[in-house]
């Protein structure tokens, strides 16, 4: 039976824990308000939906998290929430950066057919599906218990978390990839400076972007690897809240639009590249000068002149 005399004072790494909740939660509220304040349902498209929800679900988990900490000692219900916090808004959170991801990956490839039209795409929404499998596994193989001193554990059997390491990463790096090889294909065969214009600053964005989340989520997956399950409840937590919070500040510089003008070497920029760059910059970013974007939000947008007939993946 569980007295007053059982429950403690928080001790250092508790209120640690707490302070990290507390900064994460305001960054990420800042960050969705950013992303919605002048943000209207006909300018909405599917990536940005996209973006919104990795927000909301980011900031649920920080959120919840914050709340969990202050309680799960002593306390099984507190301890087992925290775990299906990780299980559905942390493993929200990844798949929202996946279907992203793979959305960025069909804008640069220009394809003029809808997207479920396209072999590219379909095949990388079928590689969310081993995800499914993993989450099972997330579900099954958990451990929750309190120790003896009251405090909360929680963490994932190798079984369970060995896989979510290995599908993060390489499905991450996979992407990465996929998105960086035509933009790199343009900037060769584009007569204008490659380097001076808006998609050569979005692709060095994003692969600065992608690099932190990789090396981000990797360390904190790791970690839970290497715990075997047995990891401090608030230790679980904060570290997932960082690696959520972390993911959304490098999406948020990615996804925020420059006013600079891209320019060629001439001093000047073609009608076509300039329709180009804009479009696909407007596709990425929420800029609110894009027009193309004037109609309601549905899944496939209208179709525009792409990036090259050259491009491949």
């Amino acid at each position: 039976m569980v007295t007053l005399a059982d429950f403690k004072g928080p001790d250092a790494l508790e209120i640690t824990s707490e302070l990290i909740s507390m900064s994460c939660i305001t960054v990420l509220a800042a960050a969705l308000g950013a992303k919605t304040l002048n943000e209207k349902i006909k300018t909405l498209n599917y990536g940005r939906v996209l973006v919104i929800m990795l927000y909301t679900f980011s900031w649920s988990f920080a959120a919840t998290s914050a709340v969990i900490v202050s309680t799960n000692n002593n306390n099984i219900l507190s301890c087992t929430l925290g775990m299906l916090g990780c299980d559905f808004f942390y493993a929200g959170s990844k798949i929202a950066i996946y279907a992203w991801l793979i959305e960025r990956v069909h804008l640069v490839t220009a394809v003029k057919t809808t997207r479920f039209k396209t072999c590219e795409y379909k095949f990388h929404m079928c590689l969310l599906l081993p995800y499914v499998v993993i989450f099972v596994l997330m579900l099954t193989f958990r451990n929750i218990y309190i120790e003896a001193d009251g405090t909360c554990t929680i963490g994932l059997l190798p079984i369970a978390s060995i896989p979510l390491l290995v599908y993060d990463f390489i499905f991450n790096l996979y992407l990465t990839w996929l998105f960086m090889r035509p933009l790199m294909n343009v900037g060769r065969n584009s007569r204008t400076d490659w380097k001076r214009s808006k998609l050569y600053r979005l692709a060095r964005r994003t692969l600065v972007a992608s690099i932190v989340c990789l090396a981000i989520s990797f360390l904190n997956v790791l970690m839970v690897v290497l715990s075997a399950g047995h990891m401090r409840g608030l230790v679980c937590l904060t570290a997932c809240t960082l690696d959520v919070t972390i993911n959304v500040i490098t999406v948020h510089w990615v996804t925020t639009s420059n006013s600079s003008n891209g320019r060629t070497a001439n001093g000047g920029t073609t009608q076509k590249n300039m329709h180009t760059a804009d479009h696909m910059t407007a596709e990425m970013t929420f800029d609110g000068t894009d027009t193309a974007h004037d109609k309601p939000m549905k899944f496939d947008g209208p179709k525009t002149q792409g990036l090259g007939d050259d491009i491949s993946l």
